[in-house]
């Protein structure tokens, strides 16, 4: 992990496996994230995070975007 880059509420971060989620919340030594959008969250010790890329940022926007109804 990026000494300067800590896991911090609301941000973004890639675990070991390279799956991205935003911190949901820390507990007891682990880090909480979720998948962007939402979903089930899953606990990762905070040594085993790392910033996400710019590429995986927009991807995350993307899936965290609502999607407004069309009417027809």
């Amino acid at each position: 992990m990026n000494e300067e880059w800590r896991p911090a509420t609301s941000r973004y971060a890639v675990d070991r496996n390279g799956t991205l989620g935003r911190v949901d919340r820390r507990y007891e030594g682990s880090v909480y994230l979720r998948p962007p959008g939402g979903g089930r969250e899953w606990a990762v010790p905070p040594e085993e995070l790392r910033e996400p890329t710019p590429e995986e940022l927009v991807q995350a926007r993307l899936f965290a975007t609502p999607v407004t109804a069309v009417e027809q």
